[in-house]
């Protein structure tokens, strides 16, 4: 047991080297980090102590079953799909299932091997390893605020935004809200209050930094959670800070306007949509089959002539919601709801006086909010923090 503590600590450390060791490093169809290694292992491990050594193993109550539904479904639309790709394009995308599953599992390993007495101990692990993201963020924005040079490997071009070691200022941005959830939340229910408001205020204002607008919506979706069930006055100070920040900073301001106006960004992201709704549309009740939207961009021609493969975002959508439709259809998606359903609804179980339901409950719901602008329900070091953070939840209620 106390060997898959360790590599269960190990795992959530990779999110210090996070996309920036890649194996391959430019390659278009995705590639394998530190993280998917360390969550593997860490899987494999702790069935192996658990079915061949304790003989007994517990799944987190009322999400296990539509998680597996889901999953189930999604493995079926691949091999709906093999009728038209080839074995290593269905061997591609079955990956992705593959990795999307045993991700999930770190909710089933951390609701097995996690004392109750003890969760608040593995949060405060959480979020040093999250300073330690912040701080690299904080050095890489004053140090390289040009990302530029990273455009051969498949990388957009990020000037003068957080990107930290994930590489996008979007998926850092929905990290930085997920850890001043945590922080906040655990600030209202501790007695030594000073270390939770130093990681909230951190991670608030690299997530500032990231100049990410989706990141902004999650926060106001994770803020307004808390201040509904713990503090009015935190809502209504947090909300007249991000006016006043809106008002000085130019570069928020322009990125809030740009939204408004439709700029380039923006634009690209209704195109992606339009493109996502269009294969729904042409595939309703089953979808293209499970990640391979890549291969079905291609025989659609979405990509741009001097970008075949798409880079690496080629395989999905701006939005989460969208590429389960388009991907596993209509029943897909209502699946991928029903689970999603689960851990809102078991989150907000007891919400008014669990530190960690609250951050589980404000995580949850700032996700949801940044997936509908960004492919972030599916993106590794996400999943890396969003599952144990669910199965922990589990575990306090039992």
């Amino acid at each position: 047991m106390e060997f898959i503590k360790l590599l269960l600590i190990v795992t959530f450390l990779t999110l210090i080297p996070g996309q920036v060791l890649r194996i391959p490093p430019d390659s278009s169809f995705g590639a394998i980090t530190l993280t998917d290694i360390s969550v593997l292992v860490l899987d494999f491990s702790f069935l192996f102590y658990s079915l061949a050594i304790k003989k007994s193993l517990k799944f987190p109550p009322k999400i296990f079953f539509p998680f597996a539904i889901f999953s189930v479904w999604s493995l079926a639309t691949i091999i709906w799909a093999a009728r038209l790709l080839s074995a290593g394009e269905i061997l591609i995308s079955s990956l992705f299932l593959v990795r999307f599953i045993i991700y999930f599992f770190l909710a089933v390993i951390a609701f097995n091997i996690v004392e109750k007495d003890k969760i608040r101990r593995w949060i405060e692990l959480i979020l040093t390893i999250g300073v330690i993201y912040i701080l690299i963020g904080f050095v890489q924005f004053f140090t390289i605020p040009d990302l530029s040079f990273l455009t051969p490997f498949g990388w957009d071009p990020h000037q003068r935004r957080i990107v930290s070691t994930v590489i996008d200022p979007n998926f850092s941005g929905f990290i930085f809200v997920l850890l001043f959830s945590m922080a906040t939340s655990f600030y209202f229910y501790s007695a030594k209050k000073l270390p939770y408001f130093i990681i909230a205020l951190g991670s608030f204002i690299a997530l500032i930094l990231t100049f990410s607008r989706s990141s902004y919506l999650a926060f106001i979706a994770a803020i307004v959670v808390i201040g509904i069930v713990k503090s009015r006055k935190l809502l209504l100070g947090t909300l007249l800070v991000l006016l006043l920040i809106f008002t000085i900073v130019p570069q928020v301001r322009t990125r809030v306007v740009g939204a408004l106006t439709l700029d380039e960004t923006a634009q690209a992201r209704i195109e992606s949509w339009q493109n996502a709704l269009t294969v729904t549309r042409d595939n309703p009740f089953f979808g293209v089959g499970f990640n391979t939207y890549r291969f079905t961009q291609e025989r659609y021609n979405f990509f741009a002539s001097d970008n075949p493969e798409g880079g690496h975002s080629g395989g999905g959508v701006d939005s989460s919601l969208l590429l389960v439709s388009a991907t596993t259809g209509i029943i897909g998606l209502a699946l991928f709801i029903f689970f999603l359903g689960s851990i809102v609804k078991a989150a907000a179980k007891n919400v008014s006086a669990s530190p960690l339901h609250l951050a589980t409950l404000a995580s949850a719901a700032a996700l949801l909010v940044h997936s509908i602008f960004v492919n972030s329900l599916f993106f590794p070091q996400i999943m890396l923090l969003i599952f144990p953070l669910v199965g922990l939840a589990a575990k306090d209620d039992k």
